[in-house]
């Protein structure tokens, strides 16, 4: 990997962590939901950091080439990404019919109660 690759994805990692940083100070992001994201950036900075990594994996993986091991740890993450925010967009819909539900039986107690008087 040329040093020009390496700085540019350097610089490119540094931003996307700084984004990450920036939202989570603004209070745009919760932090256990952004721990997949600074993970998936502290990750990739490794790999650029220590390239023989990817060649590792690429050889262990059977990959032919380092730059299609980098394509499929970026699917991985992407994956994992999708299916935690899946799973945290599931839980939020159970706890939104959850509440609604609680909201309309309190809604018909009050109902109740000025009706009776």
């Amino acid at each position: 990997m040329s040093v020009a690759l390496r700085t540019s994805l350097l610089i490119g990692i540094a931003i996307y962590l700084i984004i990450i940083l920036v939202l989570l100070r603004k209070k745009r992001l919760s932090l256990k939901y952004s721990l997949l994201w600074i993970f998936t950036g502290l990750v990739f900075f490794i790999l650029v950091l220590f390239p023989q990594i990817v060649s590792f994996l690429a050889k262990l993986f059977g990959v032919i080439s380092p730059v299609n091991a980098v394509f499929v740890c970026l699917i991985f993450f992407i994956l994992l990404i999708l299916i935690s925010l899946t799973s945290i967009v599931s839980l939020q819909q159970k706890r939104i019919k959850s509440l609604i539900q609680h909201l309309s039986l309190l809604q018909k107690q009050l109902d109740d109660k000025t009706n009776n008087k």
